[in-house]
């Protein structure tokens, strides 16, 4: 067999990391800022010019994960909640065309799910896998039966749109409920819980009561053996994860949430990976 190279994306609406594939591991990548909010030519551009300085001379693919809704064979992506030019967008086409080369599109955390079970110190060896990615919004994936459940339209686990409280799960389970709520930078604020801050404390758990909320909704209706958290509230998990199993206490079936094993995912780049690990399955 030839020696090949993948392309390989991570799309989310504030940068783009772009990385290439080899031999089992993401060789190289780079994270770049990224102007969700330009237009469809704007960001063709970028992305051509991010896609550009990864190819090597035997990258045999693109692989891509993007925030949204993808119909998968034919590489559209729908209603991007933070790209608003990509409301039906033909992605795949646009750069199949310019690289002359297959591209591969799938949700953002669907690849990072794919890449937990295929790649995960934990996932791997479990057949039934959530993977959360708690960013702007609440994200989640599902890996059940050792196969990416999607549903049919690529929407499976788009749980951030349900109604919650005041708003929706996105607002209250992701780092938009630290900056939407209580108007602070969450970063900022785990430097203060971590230095015993009170009332700093108190918004971790306070959060941690409503991801317990977003996570038995995925108890009820998913039942998975092992959760993973990623994106960039993963990385206070050890802040709100004591207070979190303690909320999930109340939930009604005990061998449910015994059995269950929440984890902070310690796979660099797995949305990376996970978009490769698809289109390779795919083929």
């Amino acid at each position: 067999m030839q020696p090949t190279s993948f392309v390989t994306l991570d799309i989310g609406g504030t940068k783009v990391n772009f990385g290439r594939f080899r031999d089992g591991i993401i060789e190289h990548n780079q994270e770049i800022p990224f102007c969700a909010h330009g237009s469809s030519a704007q960001i063709r551009q970028f992305l051509i010019d991010g896609i550009a300085a990864m190819i090597a001379s035997d990258t045999s693919a693109i692989c891509i994960g993007v925030p949204c809704i993808v119909d998968v064979e034919n590489g559209i992506v729908f209603d991007a909640v933070n790209i608003p030019a990509w409301q039906k967008y033909p992605l795949k086409d646009e750069l199949s065309d310019y690289f002359d080369l297959p591209v591969y599109i799938n949700n953002d955390v669907n690849c990072f799910v794919a890449g937990e079970a295929t790649f995960g110190d934990v996932a791997r060896f479990e057949k039934n896998v959530v993977g959360i990615c708690l960013g702007t919004g609440f994200g989640t994936g599902f890996y059940l039966n050792d196969q990416l459940y999607a549903g049919h339209n690529c929407c499976a686990g788009e749980l951030g749109g349900i109604p919650y409280l005041k708003g929706t799960l996105d607002d209250y389970c992701s780092g938009s409920f630290f900056t939407k709520i209580h108007q602070v930078n969450g970063a900022e604020l785990a430097e203060r819980a971590r230095s015993g801050d009170v009332a700093a404390q108190a918004i971790f758990h306070e959060f941690a009561q409503h991801l317990a909320k977003g996570i038995s909704y995925l108890m009820f209706t998913v039942d998975p053996k092992v959760i993973v958290v990623g994106g960039s509230v993963a990385k206070s998990f050890d802040l709100y994860i004591d207070s979190l199993r303690q909320s999930l206490d109340s939930f009604p079936y005990k061998k449910v949430r015994t059995n269950l094993t929440i984890v902070k995912s310690e796979l660099d780049n797995a949305a990376l990976l996970g978009a490769v690990a698809l289109y390779i399955g795919s083929c």
